[in-house]
């Protein structure tokens, strides 16, 4: 019983590093392992006119057409600028949409304990709404982001 009570009380979380550009500072994210369906390579990115910055395009994964979003720009930050052996595309659902998500490196999954998850702090959650918490690891913090919320936010074409 204690089992269960411990996964109940515990998430899985995917976690994902973006690069600083002026330094080789790494920034951990995280999100919920059970909406990533799969971890790819960069392959052909078809762009698409007049998409909002963040969004690099489309590409044909197995015959459905997914849009990639890098989401270092999405979240404000300076956009991949150069594809390296360890950029990978999360691919991830939410409802029944499949977004591409273009990340630096992808780290691990772990279990990390609701008691390690704080709320965001003052005044991250009014210009960041889509980051669920912050998770206390051993010698880093890993934001965890809702990928409901994040995506929801894109214009409709």
């Amino acid at each position: 019983m204690t089992t269960a009570m411990a996964a109940s009380d515990s998430s899985q979380i995917l976690v994902f590093s973006l690069l600083e550009e002026n330094s080789s500072k790494k920034m951990d994210y995280g999100v919920d392992v059970s909406q990533v369906q799969e971890i790819g390579l960069l392959e052909n990115i078809s762009r698409v006119p007049n998409a909002p910055p963040y969004v690099k395009g489309v590409m044909n994964l197995r015959g459905k057409i997914i849009t990639i979003i890098d989401i270092k720009e999405k979240l404000g930050f300076q956009p991949i600028k150069e594809v390296n052996p360890s950029t990978r595309i999360l691919i991830v659902a939410v409802g029944s949409m499949l977004v591409g998500l273009l990340v630096d490196e992808v780290d691990e999954v772990i279990r990390i304990p609701a008691s390690q998850i704080e709320p965001n702090p003052t005044g991250v959650g009014e210009s960041a709404p889509y980051v669920k918490g912050i998770a206390k690891m051993q010698d880093s913090l890993v934001v965890i982001i809702d990928l409901k919320l994040l995506l929801e936010e894109q214009p409709a074409q």
